[in-house]
């Protein structure tokens, strides 16, 4: 057993960590972490994709050839790509709650201002949930 500095050195930093502590130590996202571990220059010690185990020590060798600043404030935590993704997903999710009838009733009683808007957004999401079917499609092909 250490004592001392040494032991308050080991106590505060752990032997392992996750992906989310791995990013913000690199000061990169999530996605970044894991495309570390595709091109092989970040090993995981357990743990499935997303969510992979990395050595504390390994993610530290990283910190110089990352260019991140020790001194530098670590940025604010902002979801991955694949996080918004499947958020708004799942957001999305909720308009099999929604009847036909629902939706008729709700653009007879909207204004016109509030149409407006409701058509910008709906298309704009029906183009994004087109390239969502798209990459899926793309995915699903390369698979055996």
């Amino acid at each position: 057993m250490r004592f001392g500095a040494d032991a308050d050195a080991c106590v505060s930093t752990p032997a392992f960590i996750d992906t989310a502590y791995a990013a913000d130590m690199l000061h990169l996202t999530p996605d970044a972490i894991l495309d570390l571990v595709k091109q092989g220059n970040l090993r995981p010690y357990g743990g499935r994709a997303p969510n992979y185990f990395f050595r504390t020590a390994d993610v530290a060798a990283l910190v110089p050839r990352m260019a991140v600043s020790t001194e530098q404030e670590a940025p604010k935590r902002v979801k991955s790509a694949s996080a918004r993704v499947q958020v708004r997903l799942t957001a999305d999710a909720r308009w099999s709650d929604i009847s036909a009838g629902d939706i008729r009733d709700w653009a007879g009683r909207a204004d016109g201002a509030r149409r407006e808007a409701a058509r910008k957004t709906a298309t704009a999401a029906r183009e994004r949930l087109a390239m969502v079917l798209q990459a899926l499609d793309e995915v699903e092909s390369r698979e055996p």
